[in-house]
């Protein structure tokens, strides 16, 4: 069986190292529109005080005071001020190291580079800042990743997966269109709906289901997404959408960091993430042990950092869908829940999801759910992060934190309630 260990401590458990989180999105994609952000700015309140965060653009000083008031960050950071999607924060780095040496030099520590997703400029970012990397090699992280990949892994590990195609995008063939319209016509024959994933994207990105309706217009958008293929699979009848998070340290260690229950808009985009899975003993046990089997495979084969495994509870079986072989989203809430705990008390329970208020400051939004905004006292409140979009599209997270469900519903009620309003 596997221990729990706090992420923290899997990514380091040593005083003697420097940890610099680097939590840009923009490595795992290789073409970047305006659906993707590059979200640095998440690991401000997941730092300790003696860690450093490297961020793309600018930080929100505001937010910032607003963290340290409450005990929570650091004021060790690096601002690269880049506001083009030109370069990720590693080439950022790689570029121009000095501002991220200067820090390492101050500490006199082993520094360990934490990104986001580990690609190719990842390992050369952590090279030129003399780090060790927590994360993995572009090709360990491609195997698990890609979904049509992670697909092939799990059958050649006898894991039962969602039967599918899958079909690789050529816009330039005239009669690619027609080729996927007849694939998915012949799942249509025995199925109601079909869904099409592309092997990349995450977070809704090309991700679309259909009854035979609109296939052409859903081709010319996975063709811009840039998405060289996608999987093709009947849409099951899903009751929940658990997802297990696991952590291979540095030294090969495997950390099992539990079980979250995933929120699904239209049975298929994440939304929002609870602390703990709702499914039956046997559920949870059957994913675990499977997990764990992905798991050991992955860290046989060479991988570091953090895994979240998708499953699908269905009518037809219990299926993993998709490999997270990067930090999630909740990876992040674990981190900022955990800081929590240590200065105020355990959190029962906790929420996570994303929410969208008219554009505005991080000191406006203060103002506008002040009733229920985390004062680092009381147990049922909200906690906002995730809040570099504020400004431009009314866009952020939050982690509804109380002692039961119901308040959990009552504090979410309230809110949503609050930054309606503005509309």
């Amino acid at each position: 069986m596997y221990e729990y260990q706090s992420l923290r401590k899997c990514i380091s458990n040593n005083d003697n190292e420097l940890i610099i989180y680097g939590a840009d999105r923009f490595s795992q994609f290789p073409r970047r529109d305006a659906s993707v952000n590059s979200k640095c700015d998440r690991v401000l309140p997941v730092a300790r005080p003696d860690d450093v965060v490297v961020l793309r653009g600018k930080l929100d000083s505001e937010y910032h005071k607003w963290l340290r008031s409450h005990g929570l960050g650091s004021d060790h950071i690096v601002e690269y001020n880049a506001y083009s999607g030109e370069m990720s924060l590693s080439e950022l780095i790689v570029n121009d190291p000095e501002p991220v040496k200067k820090i390492i030099r101050q500490f006199g520590k082993k520094p360990v580079y934490v990104p986001w997703f580990s690609g190719r400029m990842e390992t050369e970012a952590a090279k030129v800042l003399g780090a060790d990397l927590f994360g993995a090699t572009e090709t360990a992280t491609l195997k698990y990743n890609d979904k049509s990949a992670f697909k092939t892994v799990c059958q050649e590990l006898g894991i039962a997966v969602v039967e599918g195609t899958s079909f690789e995008m050529h816009p330039e063939d005239n009669e690619n269109c027609t080729d996927m319209e007849n694939i998915i016509n012949e799942y249509l024959s025995t199925c109601e709906t079909v869904i099409i994933r592309g092997t990349l994207g995450e977070a809704g990105m090309s991700l679309y289901k259909t009854k035979g309706n609109g296939i052409s217009e859903i081709y010319h958008e996975i063709a811009v997404s840039g998405e060289r293929s996608v999987i093709i699979e009947p849409f099951l009848n899903v009751s929940s959408s658990p997802n297990d998070q696991w952590a291979i340290s540095r030294d090969e260690n495997i950390n099992s960091l539990g079980m979250r229950d995933q929120i699904c808009e239209r049975g298929m985009v994440h939304v929002g993430t609870l602390k703990e899975a709702n499914a039956s003993a046997d559920t949870l046990n059957c994913i675990t042990k499977t997990s764990a089997k992905i798991v050991t495979n992955m860290a046989e084969f060479g991988y570091r950092g953090v895994v979240g495994i998708d499953y699908i509870v269905s009518d037809d079986g219990i299926f993993p869908v998709e490999n997270n072989a990067r930090f999630n989203g909740s990876s992040y809430v674990s981190m900022i829940v955990d800081n929590i705990e240590e200065l105020l008390s355990p959190i029962p329970f906790w929420k996570f999801i994303k929410i969208r208020t008219e554009a505005c400051s991080f000191l406006e939004l203060t103002e506008r759910i002040e009733p229920v905004l985390y004062d680092g006292k009381k147990l049922n409140s909200v906690f906002p992060f995730s809040c570099d979009t504020l400004p431009l599209s009314g866009d952020f997270a939050v982690i509804l934190l109380a002692g039961n469900m119901d308040e959990i519903f009552n504090i979410e009620e309230s809110l949503k309630e609050m930054v309606f309003k503005s509309f």
